[in-house]
């Protein structure tokens, strides 16, 4: 939940800069960031366009006819593709379309994996105890992240209730390697989002779909590699999601319909190992939907480390647990200057929210990958592509220990219980600190923010509006999702009254006329002066309508009451 925030008009701009075809193939230049990669097949891309109050088909369709050929991504959440020529004329005739509230080109994502030569309740529910694994690179110690002192880890923390399915987004999962084939496989309901087929097998070069799915879920079945939450057919299931082509490039296109897929299929945790620079708000309101439906997304953060700091997206929206790379014991003293510490190559901005193990990382890939081996079938990688899997297992975990948790109490959870491990506090290089798998799945969660996903004015729409003699109480922080939005029904001639108070946080309030479509380019109705650890503010209202009142984290971070009174 990185204080960055999407929008359409700086990818805009660079479509305009740069040129629509000149964007492909774009890199990096030392110090600089490579400009957003528009994903196009010859002359053709995909806008991403979002349309208020999620229409049916028929009224998206209409809508969008005459701009190109039109598709569902997320419905759910108001998001269709239109195909066509990339033309940035398309692109202003879909803005001045009624209804529209964003339209942006789908961009293209790599996969975060290195490429070297070499590779709820109060209380959580008790632990039942579990075997230790026999699986091999697990009881030769090959599996380092697995033990002390790099993480506190245990099979022990496997033995919750059932852990909810988790998602691997990437180049699919090969289900003829022995640790995910057979009747005993966990893996179920997979989809390409490439062909629309209900197919996932792994065609990358590398493997990495595989790699990743075996870090997070690998089963403990005495073969290879245990994950760190263990899959399990009808108790822990896996959802292989094919978003990438075989070179390791997805789309954003790919990835909102992979994001729709493990929704909709009941995932819980859903791991994204890709990012790529360019923000997109419709891509956000895609995450916040999943957010709101009950799945916590996670995504590595990139290795840029020591090139430039640029945001990698998805792990710069709100709402997403961006992840960075943890160095073992004996890595090599380039990358890892410090056992056990932050890889060199790690990106370091304000997506970094945890850290987690992700350099000599062994696991699963298909027997044809050659890259890294250590044994037919098993494999060395390292990137924050690693890392992230090992969160979104332990995520799974607490997920498991805490029936009903939400999203937004693990993400909390996670963040809350990390081991600092760079300067004092929260910083670009490591965020809250290395993953606490122990503490995050044995203690009590924090309380709920029970409003989330609500950044802007588009994500509260299908919210009843609250009545004006309410009490909220929720979570703020300034670097980590700072606005929180609310409607409010008022009539004619009543003076809406709000009263803020907060102990580690100073905020700032607002109120927002009805018709005000997002807050990032709407002029406040009226606002407070400055931030404040109480802040008040009273306006009277000229017309009857639904309202909206925000408040923003401007320093610190912590819980706040909002009294609304009318």
């Amino acid at each position: 939940m990185a204080s960055a925030r999407p929008g359409s008009a700086r990818v805009a701009r660079a479509l305009l800069a740069v040129g629509i075809l000149g964007m492909v193939g774009a890199s990096a230049a030392a110090g600089t960031a490579a400009p957003p990669r528009l994903a196009v097949s010859g002359d053709h891309a995909t806008l991403l366009v979002s349309l208020a109050a999620a229409p049916e088909e028929a009224a998206a369709r209409a809508a969008l006819q005459g701009l190109g050929d039109v598709a569902p991504v997320a419905p759910e959440a108001g998001v269709w593709s239109v195909a066509g020529p990339a033309d940035p004329a398309v692109r202003r005739a879909a803005l001045r379309r009624p209804g529209v509230q964003s339209a942006e080109w789908s961009l293209l994502r790599r996969s975060d994996e290195r490429r070297r030569p070499h590779a709820g309740p109060a209380t959580p529910l008790p632990l039942t105890p579990v075997g230790a694994p026999t699986d091999q690179y697990y009881a030769n110690g090959r599996q380092w992240a697995l033990f002390p002192p790099a993480t506190t880890w245990g099979i022990d923390l496997t033995g919750t209730p059932p852990r909810p399915r988790i998602a691997i987004l990437d180049s699919g999962i090969d289900s003829t390697h022995p640790e995910w084939s057979g009747p005993g496989s966990p893996l179920v309901r997979p989809y390409s989002a490439w062909t629309g087929r209900q197919s996932a097998e792994d065609w990358g070069k590398t493997g990495h779909g595989t790699h990743v799915a075996g870090s997070a879920a690998a089963p403990a079945n005495g073969l290879g590699v245990v994950g760190v939450a263990p899959g399990a057919i009808g108790t822990a299931e896996v959802i292989p999601v094919q978003i990438s082509d075989r070179d390791g490039y997805s789309t954003d296109e790919t990835m909102m319909k992979g994001i729709r897929w493990s929704v909709q299929n009941g995932a819980k945790v859903i791991n994204i190992s890709a990012g790529g620079v360019g923000d997109s708000a419709t891509f956000q309101r895609v995450v916040d939907w999943a957010f709101s439906s009950g799945a916590l997304i996670v995504a590595s953060v990139g290795n840029d480390g020591q090139d430039y700091g640029a945001i990698n997206y998805p792990a710069g929206y709100w709402n997403v647990l961006g992840v960075a790379a943890q160095c073992s014991g004996a890595s090599d003293p380039v990358d890892c200057p410090t056992p056990y510490g932050l890889a060199a190559f790690s990106t370091r901005n304000a997506s970094v929210d945890i850290v987690a193990p992700g350099v000599d990382i062994v696991s699963s890939v298909p027997p044809r990958v050659r890259q890294g081996e250590v044994s037919p079938g098993y494999a060395v990688k390292e990137g924050t592509s690693m890392a992230a899997p090992f969160v979104s297992g332990v995520a799974a975990l607490v997920f498991a220990a805490n029936p009903g948790a939400t999203p937004f109490q693990v993400l909390r959870q996670l963040k809350n219980t990390a081991v600092d491990m760079g300067p004092a506090g929260r910083d670009p290089g490591t965020g809250a600190g290395l993953i606490n798998p122990r503490a995050a799945v044995t203690l009590p969660l924090p309380k709920d923010d029970a409003f989330e996903s609500n950044a802007d004015i588009p994500q509260v729409a299908r919210y009843q509006a609250i009545r004006p003699t309410t009490s909220v109480s929720a979570f703020a922080a300034v670097d980590d999702d700072p606005t929180d939005v609310y409607p409010v029904s008022m009539r004619k001639g009543q003076v809406l009254r709000l009263t803020g108070r907060a102990n580690g946080v100073k905020t700032r309030l607002a109120i927002w006329a009805p018709g005000t479509r997002t807050i990032t380019s709407g002029a406040p109705a009226a606002k407070t002066a400055g931030a404040s650890r109480s802040p008040r503010l009273a306006y009277a209202i000229p017309r009857t309508g639904r309202w909206y009142v925000s408040v923003k984290a401007v320093s610190g971070s912590g819980q706040y009451a909002l009294k609304v009174a009318g």
